[in-house]
């Protein structure tokens, strides 16, 4: 029952994010042609620079997970937009985060800070090793 719910709360998440994805898409057509009118519900592109100093993103993974849950890299990269007061259906920065996310993982992995194993959805989840 509770991995039903959550591939639909995934599967329903997705298809959000296709959604807006082409509400920007019609709004960027729009305004390209002259379309000067209000548009109800848009939204103004957030910058999706999001750095990270030395060391940084690491070690709020790492704390993230010594909460004791494991989470998917998607969710850690939405962890880290909450954190900064970004959007999370700006799909594009979430898929930027979490690619850094990733590729940070990989790094822990080597390092045996960190155990990843594949969900039933076949995502890697990330929990502490140890």
């Amino acid at each position: 029952m509770r991995d039903d719910t959550m591939g639909e709360l995934v599967a329903l998440r997705e298809r959000s994010a296709e959604l807006h994805n082409d509400l920007e898409a019609i709004d960027r057509i729009l305004c390209a042609m002259g379309f000067e009118g209000e548009l109800e519900g848009r939204q103004i592109r957030q910058s999706r620079l999001v750095i990270f100093h030395r060391n940084e993103l690491r070690q709020f993974l790492l704390r993230e997970l010594r909460k004791g849950e494991p989470l998917s890299s998607r969710d850690l990269a939405e962890r880290i937009c909450g954190e900064e007061g970004k959007d999370i259906r700006d799909v594009r920065m979430v898929l930027d985060v979490t690619r850094r996310v990733s590729k940070a993982m990989r790094l822990l992995l080597d390092q045996k800070a960190v155990r990843g194993e594949k969900d039933r959805m076949r995502r890697y989840v990330w929990r502490l090793a140890g």
